[in-house]
């Protein structure tokens, strides 16, 4: 069943062709969603499709707060995928050289959860922020001394469901394990899409998607095989077993 106007008006689409119908028209708007994967398994640049495309065609005003990729890798990564004018003024693109610049104290402190926080409370108040994209969660866990990460990463989860913007959080798995570290972050997050490589056959290796949980949607739990076909995303029942 395709998606209708009436029902995405909740919706943030992921614009990954076949997936937006098996989640009732996108992620819930507001709701905090694992990107979850190993290591090549496209998942910033899934994330920047997504950003991208709300971006552009929505209005939506996009912040990705990238950790280890410069802004001018991921500049060129979007041109890459297709995205000619990824330079919009909707789509805020910060790294982690710019968050030192501004908040000099998170070397010496190295509380990025706190940095993180009164960086994106400032953007949705002042900027108007709807989408947020954190590239990756993994990785503010490599740069924070955290005595007691369990309980930092609730609070930081409450946070975001406080802020009220739809928030994309990217998670390294250790292969194609859905093991996403020792914080119970998949417990907490509203929504997890789990990408893993498969091996078909021989020679071949596949990339599949699947939606793991979403609350407060009827979805497809089977896996599904993703593809980039002229400059889009698009998920297909898996082409062989």
């Amino acid at each position: 069943m395709g998606t209708s106007e009436k029902n995405v008006e909740d919706r943030m689409r992921t614009y990954i062709e076949g997936l937006d119908d098996r989640i009732c028209g996108g992620i819930r708007k507001g709701h905090t969603i694992l990107l979850a994967g190993p290591a090549g398994a496209m998942k910033s640049s899934i994330a920047l499709n997504m950003a991208y495309n709300n971006a552009k065609r929505n209005g939506i005003k996009v912040l990705y707060i990238s950790v280890e990729e410069s802004r001018d890798s991921l500049l060129t990564s979007m041109r890459n995928l297709g995205m000619t004018d990824p330079e919009n003024p909707k789509m805020m693109i910060v790294d982690l050289g710019r968050l030192r610049v501004e908040h000099p104290e998170a070397d010496a402190g190295r509380d990025w959860f706190k940095i993180l926080k009164e960086y994106l409370r400032k953007k949705v108040d002042t900027e108007g922020i709807r989408l947020v994209v954190v590239d990756s969660l993994t990785a503010v866990y490599a740069l924070t001394n955290l005595e007691n990460p369990r309980q930092e990463l609730f609070h930081f989860f409450n946070f975001l469901k406080r802020l009220g913007v739809t928030t994309i959080l990217i998670s390294e798995t250790h292969g194609n394990k859905m093991d996403m570290g020792t914080s119970n972050e998949e417990y907490l997050a509203d929504g997890t899409i789990l990408l893993k490589f498969v091996d078909v056959g021989d020679t071949e290796v596949q990339l599949r998607l699947r939606v793991v949980k979403m609350r407060h949607t009827k979805i497809f739990h089977g896996d599904l095989s993703l593809l980039f076909r002229n400059n889009q995303f698009i998920v297909t029942t898996p082409i062989t077993e």
